[in-house]
């Protein structure tokens, strides 16, 4: 088994963190009625995760 390249390494996060970031947002709409501290929270947990996602593949 070989260990993946950086390159390959930053790509298969930055795909798992958009996964994350949209499962995030769907969290935040089922809040939105409810709780406007949550939807808040997890719509910055979601731009944190798509800035990293980013971030990740400009390395």
């Amino acid at each position: 088994m070989s260990t993946p390249t950086k390159k390959q390494l930053a790509a298969q996060h930055a795909r798992r963190l958009k996964t994350m970031q949209k499962q995030l947002m769907a969290m935040a709409e089922q809040w939105e009625d409810m709780d406007q501290f949550c939807v808040n929270t997890l719509v910055e947990l979601a731009d944190q995760a798509k800035k990293t996602a980013t971030d990740l593949k400009e390395d």
